[in-house]
């Protein structure tokens, strides 16, 4: 039955009544999917990502290809649309249409939301293992010829579950039952390196070993000579993860770590003398004083002592004593520990991959088709972030903004959409603020697409 959408009639004008209807075929919300599909263009990203998919249909009745069926759905969750029920709608968006290679006028239209599900839950482990292996080697290939230098920050977030989903474990730490992602992003420029799901009561550090050394032996490959620093909060300062990082180091060389370590009595001992003088230079001050201390530690599960730097800090709230574990001496240790918090801006990344683009909307029965879903996000991660860089260029403050400040100013633009015999016409508003970024973005973006 068709669905009806009632008409509005609103009388706050003084003059006429304001008549609002919702049967404007030729017009979509979304112009920016158009820098999008050049963004895509120029990573050749849905392209890699559809090669990596499995494909068991019967090809005399497939419609919509896996190449059409990825781009759908990554383009939807950079626009905002993170749920498969939008595509019953979006799928006869004239402009989606365009830029997933259907014409606007095309009667079929896109995937329906049944398809997309069917889509997600037909992927497997090898799938997936083949998705995130290409994440991996793309960020690699991507890193400018003259890197020299590459900080890995690792951490994990909880994503809530609701319902019969599998692998869904409660978790005392969060306090709800959810699945438990681990993330790397490249801690200068904010690329998402990798995304992992795991069980919802996987340790913190669960998988972390395996992840960095593909990764970092990827890295060296390209790069023998760049220097590597992986950071992480205390969950990641596991033996099992010291030994593989140091093993890498002795194997590639240049490979170092700053984790952060949690306190303990013997800890607390060797930075009293340190902690005594923050104390001292508060009462002195009457404000939060800081110092900083670095000194030899062996757990008793360690194999050898490793190098410790303690912030000793108090304040009218009492005694702050922190501590970081690193592999790097030579440093003032008040150096090391800043360089160490600069890890926190990953916690923002994270918001931009969780908040702007839904990325906890894991809602499958199933395990594979969740982690599936977590890897259609981390692809329009890619994508608005490689847009971000290439906005920065232009607007300095729209290229630090968060992705649901830049989908709003740039990408949420009305288009008229019509095709004739010889061409597909998209008009954006005269008034569109944005216009001309988003035309110097349009010709800069006009480049051959990167090889698949």
């Amino acid at each position: 039955m068709t669905e009806c959408i009632p008409q509005l009639r609103l009388c706050f004008h003084p003059e006429l009544p304001v008549v609002v209807e919702f049967d404007a075929p030729e017009i979509s919300s979304d112009g920016g999917a158009l820098l999008l599909r050049q963004v895509d263009e120029q990573l050749g990203l849905s392209a890699g990502f559809s090669a990596c998919l499995s494909e068991t249909r019967e090809g005399q009745r497939v419609q919509h290809s896996r190449h059409e069926q990825s781009r759908q759905r990554i383009f939807q969750i950079a626009l905002g649309y993170e749920d498969c029920n939008d595509a019953d709608r979006l799928r006869h968006d004239p402009l989606l249409k365009t830029v997933c290679d259907r014409t606007a006028q095309d009667r079929q239209g896109l995937s329906s939301q049944p398809t997309l599900s069917r889509f997600e839950n037909a992927q497997d482990g090898a799938v997936l293992r083949r998705l995130v292996c290409f994440f991996e080697e793309r960020y690699v290939q991507a890193l400018s010829a003259d890197t020299q230098q590459i900080i890995l920050d690792i951490d994990s977030t909880d994503d809530e579950t609701h319902g019969a989903q599998q692998l869904s474990f409660f978790s005392g730490f969060y306090r709800h039952h959810m699945y438990h992602p681990l993330m790397i992003f490249d801690g200068e420029s904010g690329q998402l390196v990798s995304a992992l799901l795991r069980p919802g009561k996987a340790h913190a550090s669960r998988g972390a070993a395996g992840v960095l050394r593909r990764v970092i032996r990827l890295i060296k490959q390209r790069f023998p000579q760049v220097q590597i620093a992986v950071r992480g909060d205390s969950g990641f300062c596991t033996p099992h993860l010291l030994e593989t990082l140091e093993q890498l180091n002795v194997e590639l060389g240049d490979v170092e770590y700053l984790f952060g370590l949690a306190k303990n009595p013997a800890l607390l001992k060797k930075a009293a003398p340190a902690m005594s003088l923050a104390e001292e230079l508060f009462r002195r001050q009457g404000e939060k004083s800081q110092c900083f201390s670095s000194f030899s530690y062996a757990a008793q599960s360690w194999p050898h002592p490793r190098f410790v730097v303690a912030k000793a800090e108090h304040s009218a709230l009492g005694a702050n004593p922190r501590f970081v574990l690193s592999s790097l001496q030579g440093f003032p240790p008040d150096l090391l520990y800043r360089a160490y918090c600069e890890r926190g801006q990953c916690e923002n990344l994270i918001k931009d991959l969780k908040n702007a683009l839904q990325a906890d909307r894991l809602s499958c029965s199933s395990f594979q088709a969740n982690f599936f879903r977590l890897l259609l996000h981390t692809a329009a991660y890619r994508l608005l972030h490689t847009l971000r860089q290439q906005v920065a260029a232009h607007s300095g403050g729209l290229g630090r903004a968060q992705f649901d400040t830049l989908r709003l100013r740039l990408l949420k633009v009305a288009a008229w959409v019509t095709q004739s015999a010889r061409r597909i016409l998209v008009r954006l508003p005269k008034a569109f603020p944005g216009a001309e970024m988003f035309c110097r973005l349009s010709l800069e973006l006009q480049r051959p697409a990167a090889p698949t």
